[in-house]
């Protein structure tokens, strides 16, 4: 059952920019095109989350969906490399996010990885982790634009941008694949081009969340929301700085962590983003410490 969350997100404070008329960076719009300045990953904000590049493919079949594979860069003892290997496709959540799966060997060292992916026409973005570490250990979170960028039109009013979020949830209690969970919500951007003194803005909030097992299936609504901090947007690489991420129960703030994204389309149609955050599952059971490293792609409603 869906859930509304009513939550008043003030202006804490904005970083200074210049400039704010859409661009072109020269991309021709293909894959092939994407430069490493077009990706954003979060290994700034946890020196674990090592993951920092995708390749999808869809291996010729692109209306069947269940051979699609994607190889994230980075991620050891995964069984992917240079030589080859890829996570495989093993279903959806709810929202349409795709639950990936690192290829299991039988070798000595491997682990066992949980990703979710998400790719629109002008983005893609993707979270990875494992439950075999006896610490939420190394992970990724990646965002990317795979075309042109710019932001949106400088105009007094905002824009308000929705779109999914899906996360891989690392626990450290069950020592295990049982530590994975999933987190399915909805993602709320507010985007204020020229305030002030024409400086832009972001804020936000994910609401409406879920728990879902390492195999898709439901465990339940959870009873918080993620409140991301206002930041300043980057008119020149068209991404939006890092700025504090909170997860918050009944008022209380149960993990903190970051969170930042990256415009794509020409005019800035869409945004896609990452966030990370640590702290306990619930306000009444602190001991349990989780990751969190989630992703959206959330698209301008003007």
């Amino acid at each position: 059952m869906k859930r509304t969350a009513a939550v008043c997100v003030l202006a804490l404070g904005v970083a200074a920019c210049s400039g704010g008329n859409p661009f072109d960076d020269g991309d021709d719009g293909t894959d092939d095109a994407v430069s490493p300045t077009n990706v954003i990953d979060a290994s700034e904000s946890n020196e674990e989350l090592t993951g920092n590049g995708l390749v999808f493919s869809d291996n010729g079949t692109p209306a069947d969906p269940t051979d699609d594979t994607l190889v994230i860069n980075n991620i050891p003892f995964d069984n992917v490399d240079s030589t080859g290997g890829a996570y495989t496709r093993t279903g959806t959540l709810p929202n349409g996010f795709e639950r990936y799966e690192s290829p299991v060997l039988g070798t000595e060292g491997e682990l066992n990885y949980f990703a979710v992916f998400r790719r629109s026409e002008l983005a893609q973005v993707a979270a990875v982790g494992t439950g075999d570490f006896v610490t939420p250990g190394t992970g990724g979170l990646i965002a990317e634009r795979t075309g042109s960028a710019g932001v949106p039109n400088a105009r007094p009013a905002s824009y308000t941008f929705t779109g999914d979020y899906a996360a891989v949830r690392i626990g450290t209690i069950n020592g295990g694949s049982n530590d994975v969970t999933f987190v399915t919500g909805e993602t709320i951007l507010t985007a204020d081009i020229l305030d002030f003194d024409n400086d832009g803005a972001v804020t936000g909030v994910v609401v409406n969340r879920e728990l879902f097992d390492a195999n898709g299936a439901s465990l339940g609504d959870l009873n918080d929301f993620i409140s991301l901090t206002t930041t300043g947007i980057d008119f020149e690489n068209a991404t939006i700085e890092a700025a504090q991420a909170t997860t918050i129960e009944d008022g209380q703030a149960l993990g903190t962590g970051e969170w930042q994204g990256i415009f794509a389309g020409p005019n800035g149609e869409e945004i896609a983003g990452i966030i990370v955050i640590e702290g306990s599952t619930t306000d009444g059971e602190p001991d349990d410490t989780v990751r969190e490293t989630g992703t959206f792609i959330v698209v301008n409603g003007g």
